[in-house]
């Protein structure tokens, strides 16, 4: 049996994190019976407000559904430079983490929600003789330009941008989870050795059906988003959409949690909107439940470069899970939703067009509606189930 070791310091238990990508994968590539699995991450826990696993800043070894998960101690951050410094220290405790003598790598699966520990990855896979495939989630440092961190062309991006190109040269097979490989490719990557596997979702698990806390109001068109409150999850044009209809039998509910939470609710108050209700993040498992109780369902994506080569968002793939008609507002080549038949798209940017689109799904039959969500979820069971995107990572793996 091959050993792999996956790699990523956000890839904590999920009873912890939302994210599941990990768990989700490693469950079905069990199922194939030729791999042990191993996950190495940190103990703190990014947006948690200063939590950590199990409550304890400490090196834990658990078993997760037969994955072998090793916390390494993790350092708290509340600004962009303590983060940094998170990242580093992850990486050096990566680069010298000692494997069970029975359990030496075949292969070390490195992902990058930040590149440190990408590269902490690949020393160790080179200290071990392992094989090494490197994950991309983010493209860094073009997000962190785009999202105005830090400044092109500066030191930090340059810095960045040749640590990048490294990671991918010395990679055996890189993962990117977007459709558009042109910006690696740009960077004189071998287009052969670059492959797709997006988000998704594990139907087995989402089809349990538990029963969600929140109860939606029934007498209201609910229009429900769900997940991170940041940047890039532009939800003050959700603002902007919801002063914009003038029926109060439509209601947006907003499911979740981030920095930019306590700035919306402001904008609530000080501008009076009246159709907008917020709710503390729930369990991920009770998320279906809530999903299959709204109306329709929205997403909504900054309108910048870097998203037009593609996105995969974990709740979009749960949205069409859910058998849901979705709001889709976004400029991607990754538009599932118009693909799909699933909903309707916007282009971001155009909020009357929006507007327009909400009012559309509300004025459908029944019927109308029901279809879409139907076309969405065929959609996911075809094309984004962990059962199918697993096989995937299977093929990758063997032809390492």
């Amino acid at each position: 049996m091959k050993n792999i070791w996956f790699i990523n310091e956000h890839d904590a238990p999920p009873e912890f994190e939302k994210t599941r990508r990990r768990y989700d994968m490693c469950k079905y590539l069990l199922r194939l019976g030729k791999y042990k699995l191993h996950i190495i991450c940190g103990a703190f826990l990014h947006g948690s407000q200063n939590k950590y696993a199990y409550d304890k800043n400490q090196k834990k070894n658990v078993n997760i559904d037969g994955v072998d998960v090793h916390i390494l101690k993790g350092v708290k951050y509340s600004s962009n430079i303590k983060r940094i410094f998170s990242m580093l220290i992850f990486m050096l405790r990566v680069i010298f983490f000692k494997f069970p003598k029975d359990d030496k790598p075949d292969i070390i699966y490195g992902s990058s929600p930040h590149l440190f520990a990408a590269l902490g990855a690949l020393i160790l896979a080179k200290k071990n003789k392992a094989k090494y495939i490197l994950e991309i989630r983010d493209l860094w440092p073009e997000t962190w330009v785009q999202m105005k961190i830090i400044k092109k062309n500066g030191i930090i991006h340059k810095f960045f941008l040749k640590l990048e190109k490294y990671l991918y040269e010395k990679a055996d097979k890189v993962i990117f989870l977007g459709e558009n490989f042109n910006y690696i490719l740009s960077l004189g990557i071998d287009k052969n050795k670059v492959y797709t596997i997006s988000n998704g979702v594990d139907l087995e698990e989402f089809d349990k059906n538990m029963s969600s806390p929140i109860k939606l109001n029934a007498e209201k068109f609910n229009i429900t988003y769900t997940g991170s409150i940041g940047t890039a999850n532009n939800l003050d044009e959700l603002l902007d959409l919801a002063k914009l209809i003038d029926n109060d039998a439509i209601i947006f509910n907003i499911v979740g949690r981030g920095p930019l939470k306590e700035h919306l609710e402001n904008r609530i108050q000080e501008e009076k909107i009246s159709n907008i209700r917020f709710y503390d993040p729930i369990d991920k498992t009770l998320v279906p439940s809530l999903l299959r109780s709204s109306q329709a369902l929205i997403i909504l994506l900054l309108d910048i470069e870097l998203y037009q080569v593609g996105i995969s968002p974990n709740k979009l793939f749960e949205y069409f899970a859910s058998s849901r008609p979705i709001l889709f507002y976004g400029n991607t080549v990754s538009d599932y939703v118009a693909r799909s038949n699933s909903g309707i798209s916007v282009p971001a940017g155009e909020i009357l067009k929006l507007r327009d689109a909400c009012l559309k799904l509300y004025n459908m039959s029944a019927e109308e509606r029901e279809e879409l969500g139907r076309n969405g979820r065929n959609y996911v069971e075809e094309n984004f189930d962990w059962r199918v995107l697993a096989n995937k990572v299977d093929q990758i793996i063997e032809s390492v």
